[in-house]
């Protein structure tokens, strides 16, 4: 009787707990954690080297992790590429302006401007993206190296036909603003060519051997020897001590070009103003000036480059107060006029 009881016990204790735990919920077994893709620890696992530049990023969010993998495809390039976000965003312009052979090429343009809206190498992609357990992002960056080196050639060969065109001139053309201007701007893209060609020869190496590309700093040297033989008259009416004329002449000829002459075909001309104005309680003198300037073709009369500076300087006496409005004056056109003509030299007219 006495171990049939202690069995009935047994099993009654055993069934009430079974009961509990089914109420209080046993703790599931663990799912197994998601098996990073193989590319996340080496991205040449699923991206064959013979076919791609690969590279891997990470981050807490998916467009940290895409910017990072970006960035480290682009540093195996190293230095090769330095230029190439500025180039490039001149290529999206002309293909917006649809101005260039290959903007009708969907495959070119659009990649042109892929990488400018990513900030990154021409025929850089995304390809897969991947978010770990813990909440970190992974993301894979590649380069197709043979769409690539075709993209990279195309555009070295436009490039090279575009300086073609601009340095097609007669002596009397090349001896000009025109042929100068021309010559900085086969000088920018002589650069944007070497840059190209540096990457075309990490993708496919010895893919640009034979092609003798001109380096950018060939083309500047032609420039500056364009720039000495162009003399440009320099003259400011209402001027003060040629204070106005002198800060103009300063920065023309720390462009490389002579002033002065007879007769030249370049003339700066510019107009100083100075005069006082006053202020409600205000006990300084007050003197406003306005410096006015056309850098001139007299052979056409067109105005090749307009710039204007103002400003006003105050001093309890008058004769202080122009005194440093002129200084004023000086140190703007030495400041702003060197940064505007550089501007104007190296990029052209607006159009």
């Amino acid at each position: 009787m006495f171990k049939m009881k202690s069995a009935a016990v047994n099993g009654a204790a055993a069934v009430l707990a079974a009961v509990f735990l089914s109420c209080t919920g046993a703790p599931a077994p663990r799912e197994r954690p998601e098996a990073a893709p193989p590319w996340v620890a080496d991205p040449y696992a699923v991206y064959n080297r013979a076919v791609y530049i690969a590279a891997v990023g990470y981050g807490t969010a998916r467009d940290t992790a895409e910017k990072t993998a970006l960035t480290n495809l682009t540093s195996i390039f190293g230095q090769s590429i330095t230029s190439e976000s500025q180039a490039t965003y001149s290529y999206s312009q002309a293909v917006e302006a649809s101005s260039s052979a290959w903007a009708e090429k969907s495959d070119i343009a659009q990649a042109v401007k892929t990488s400018v809206a990513m900030d990154t190498l021409i025929g850089a992609e995304i390809k897969d993206t991947w978010k770990g357990p813990d909440g970190t992002y992974y993301a894979a960056a590649v380069m197709d190296k043979a769409k690539t080196n075709l993209i990279y050639g195309e555009l070295m060969q436009q490039n090279l036909g575009t300086i073609g065109r601009l340095t097609a001139l007669s002596e009397a053309e090349k001896q000009s603003f025109d042929g100068f201007i021309n010559y900085y701007q086969a000088a920018g893209l002589a650069d944007a060519n070497q840059v190209f060609a540096n990457v075309r020869n990490v993708i496919s190496p010895g893919s640009t051997v034979g092609e003798n590309l001109k380096t950018g700093n060939d083309y500047r040297v032609e420039a500056a020897q364009i720039a000495k033989n162009i003399p440009v008259a320099v003259t400011v009416d209402d001027d003060r001590q040629n204070r106005i004329r002198g800060a103009f002449s300063s920065v023309l000829t720390g462009a490389g070009f002579r002033t002065g002459g007879n007769n030249s075909r370049y003339a700066l001309k510019a107009i100083l103003t100075l005069e006082e104005v006053t202020f409600l309680n205000n006990p300084y003198r007050w003197i406003r000036y306005v410096v006015d300037a056309n850098l001139v073709d007299t052979s056409t009369g067109v105005v090749l480059f307009p710039y204007n500076v103002n400003d006003r300087e105050g001093h309890p006496t008058l004769s202080e107060a122009e005194n440093r409005a002129l200084r004023a004056a000086e140190t703007r056109i030495k400041n702003n006029y060197m940064n505007a003509l550089g501007a104007f030299l190296t990029e052209g007219p607006k159009k």
